[in-house]
């Protein structure tokens, strides 16, 4: 018995010993691809700028710039850098917070010293860290910390954020969290508190690095927001999604922004909501665009020259990408006030055409007259009442119990029921608005729109 747990600690120990030898070169190889595909992004340069080896190790530290010129010429000295040191531990052996075993443990750490002029936190931190923590079959977990900070001043306060996450070959999942910042700086303070970062993709990684469609979701979060004495949101939501249908190979996208409750001084509203989406989006041209680009930003190009070849391929796959016929539509636009609700959709595409010039898809009157649109509106009739008379009220500069302003308001009304332009259902106010070859409708009354 004693010969096996002698063996099999012998084994071990050497499994320990030998196994860094053959991760060494393929984290090397994986560093080499990390700088690859910074410089293959627009502005952006990574080089090594040193590498320290050792039996159970390594230590890169990339300098990473980008020239804010590729966003504004403008700028002048628009040259930002930063250093990161990649500090790494081979396995299989490891004393991570993450996990005791693994091919690699990598520490990615921005120190930020030249931020010290600016912000204070805990000398013995960096302004930022990420850890990897790469498992035997592919998989990884990570984690990343910001602490909290504030300026020499004690007018900004930043209470640190910190997210952790792991990919899988069924995909990617995130949280993140951030208790509270605050400014408190001149005349309107600022308070945010409660946010938190979400994200679910369910694609495997060669899947999310070819640039098409998959299901996914990212849900930012923010539990309340003050600015000023008079001004409070809560419940602030932006959800993000993407799909794919498999069958058909088109994609889309919906974001949507959601408040809870909001108060500006005596204006109230609560379950306010817009959401929007983009469907049917072939998944062919997005793939394509991200090998294009990828191919593009690997050789040398001047601005002009790279902004040409992206409008041949644009003008080259327009086709493809308007075949299915995309659409833009507003699922939801909705809100209560204390007066009402209201809630609106909308959906639009272009009308059967050949494929349109570049040229053509710039001007706004191609849009104008081959875009089929469909809206609907629908209001509490107190809602559209209230709204009339403040409307009446700022015009005629009266109080808003005025009678005369009652009075006008509802003539306005009973002006648009009489033209056709909304319709009296159930107490709430309709109305139904449609655009197509150039021309416009409310109900059956019709307008030009050029």
């Amino acid at each position: 018995m004693k010969k096996i747990l002698s063996v099999l600690v012998f084994t071990l120990v050497a499994a320990c010993l030998v196994a860094p030898k053959f991760i060494a070169p393929k984290h090397q190889e994986k560093v080499a691809e990390l700088i690859s595909n910074i410089n293959k992004a627009p502005g952006y340069t990574a080089n090594i700028v040193s590498t320290d080896l050792a039996w159970f190790g390594s230590e890169n530290k990339v300098l990473v710039t980008f020239d804010t010129t590729q966003i504004d010429p403008t700028i002048q000295e628009g040259v930002l850098e930063a250093e990161l040191i990649i500090d790494t531990h081979y396995g299989p052996l490891l004393l991570s917070s993450q996990g005791l075993f693994g091919l690699y443990d990598t520490e990615i750490s921005y120190t930020g010293d030249k931020q010290r002029n600016f912000i204070e936190w805990n000398e013995d931190l960096p302004l930022y860290e990420l850890s990897v923590l790469g498992g035997f079959t592919g998989n990884f977990k990570v984690a990343d910390s910001i602490p909290a900070f504030s300026n020499p001043a004690n007018t900004f306060q930043f209470s640190g954020y910190a997210g952790q996450g792991e990919m899988t070959d069924q995909g990617f999942i995130y949280q993140g969290t951030l208790d509270q910042i605050d400014i408190v700086d001149g005349y309107t303070p600022v308070k945010a508190e409660g946010f938190t970062l979400s994200i679910e993709l369910n694609a495997n990684l060669a899947t999310i690095m070819q640039g098409g469609f998959y299901d996914s979701t990212t849900d930012f979060n923010l539990e309340k927001l003050n600015i000023g004495a008079d001004t409070e949101l809560s419940g602030l939501n932006i959800e993000m999604g993407s799909s794919l249908d498999k069958e058909t190979q088109l994609g889309s996208i919906e974001i949507g922004y959601l408040i809870k409750d909001a108060m500006f001084g005596e204006f109230k509203a609560s379950d306010l909501s817009l959401v929007t989406e983009l469907t049917k989006l072939s998944n062919k041209f997005f793939i394509d665009y991200k090998n294009f680009s990828d191919n593009l930003l690997a050789e040398t190009h001047s601005s002009d020259a790279v902004y040409e070849v992206i409008l041949a391929f644009m003008q080259d796959n327009i086709g493809e990408l308007l075949a299915a016929k995309p659409e833009f539509n507003i699922t939801d636009f909705s809100g209560t006030f204390p007066e009402g609700s209201f809630n609106a959709t909308l959906t639009s595409k272009l009308a059967d055409i050949g494929t349109p010039t570049i040229e053509e898809l710039s001007i706004p009157e191609f849009w104008l007259y081959n875009a089929i649109v469909t809206a609907n509106l629908e209001a509490d009739e107190p809602l559209v009442r209230s709204l009339a008379e403040q409307f009446i009220a700022s015009k005629m500069r009266a109080p808003l119990n005025a009678p005369e302003v009652k009075q006008q308001a509802l003539m306005i009304i009973d002006s648009f029921v009489q033209q056709g332009l909304i319709k009296l259902e159930d107490d709430k106010y309709k109305s139904e608005i449609t655009i197509e070859d150039g021309q416009g409708k409310i109900y059956d009354s019709a307008f030009p729109l050029m």
